[in-house]
């Protein structure tokens, strides 16, 4: 009902089939984004794995077999001083 409030730094995944996540989640200080394909689908893919091995639970199991059609269905939450955080590194990074 209140996702993020107070969340200053990290980034989270939500899996939100029913695309609701949006009206349940305190919009003040971050943003929802989609999860960019490659490193971090990849990422969020070895979560969910790691999830399944761990608990054997079903929904997981579901996702990754589902894995190209549920991809669109998560959303990725970035606290936004954070986002700015991190956006300074990479232009640092390029310019050194």
């Amino acid at each position: 009902r209140n996702f993020a409030a107070g969340m200053s730094g990290g980034v989270a995944y939500v899996w939100d089939p029913e695309r609701k996540f949006e009206s349940l989640c305190n919009l003040e200080s971050v943003v929802l984004e989609t999860i960019e394909l490659g490193s971090e689908e990849r990422f969020v893919q070895s979560l969910i794995h790691s999830h399944v091995s761990h608990t054997k639970s079903s929904v997981g199991v579901e996702i990754l077999d589902a894995w190209d059609a549920s991809l669109a269905y998560f959303v990725k939450i970035m606290p936004v001083e954070y986002k700015k955080v991190l956006q300074k590194r990479e232009q640092q990074a390029k310019s050194a």
